[in-house]
């Protein structure tokens, strides 16, 4: 691992030297700080797992001081968990608010769209290789993953599906909703353990998953709309 020295030989932690050294400015909102904070973190958690990563591996790479790391985080625990949590919810978007017009198979398409910013959707099935084989010794960052990741994008789903059973356009009982959410979540995405134990298995190509996505929608919505008598 490279380390900054000062000429007594001692590391150097200096906000000026490794910010100008990364061609970043010296003044950063709080906002921009934390996400290049936390982007840096799961760039480096995908690469070398936790127990390889510290503070200061982060804080090189972000171009800052572990005095400004701290600042933002006390500890090391804390800062993964965050940077697990970013991960998560950037994966899938909200809707726009000119998007809220469109029918309810459109919105849950663009619910269960994988964000275009994911350039790797490979990424996140590495984090959770990762969270699982260290569940056992960090406990709370499995359960912060579980409650923070596919909680975000269920909540947006049971929304649109809860608006969707008050127009008319679906029939499910409204205590239902969440788990329905749940289950159209797994049907896009797929059985994770199978990916996990396969890496070929993962949908790379942006077509491939937008092909999968439109069945389970389909599917789903087919499964849950009004029926007749007789039918």
């Amino acid at each position: 691992m490279t380390r900054v020295h000062t000429s007594q030989g001692q590391a150097a932690d200096c906000d000026g030297e490794v910010t100008r050294r990364r061609g970043r400015p010296v003044q950063m909102e709080a906002a921009e700080r934390e996400a290049l904070v936390l982007d840096s973190a799961i760039e480096l958690l995908s690469r070398h797992g936790p127990d390889d990563v510290t503070m200061a591996d982060i804080a090189r790479h972000a171009g800052m001081s572990k005095r400004t790391l701290y600042a933002l985080y006390g500890n090391r625990e804390e800062l993964l968990g965050a940077g697990l949590k970013r991960m998560s919810q950037t994966l899938f978007r909200p809707l726009q608010p000119e998007e809220h017009g469109a029918s309810l198979e459109e919105r849950l398409r663009i619910l269960l769209t994988l964000n275009p910013t994911m350039e790797n959707p490979a990424v996140p099935l590495e984090m959770l290789r990762i969270v699982i084989a260290e569940a056992r010794k960090r406990p709370e960052m499995a359960r912060s993953l579980s409650r923070k990741g596919p909680g975000h994008v269920v909540e947006m789903l049971s929304s649109e599906l809860s608006r969707g059973v008050q127009s008319g356009e679906i029939a499910i009982p409204e205590d239902d909703v969440p788990a329905a959410a749940e289950l159209l979540v797994d049907m896009v995405v797929g059985n994770t353990i199978a990916d996990l134990l396969d890496p070929d298995r993962v949908l790379r190509r942006p077509e491939e998953r937008a092909a999968r996505r439109d069945q389970a929608i389909h599917i789903f919505l087919n499964g849950v709309r009004p029926r007749r008598d007789g039918e």
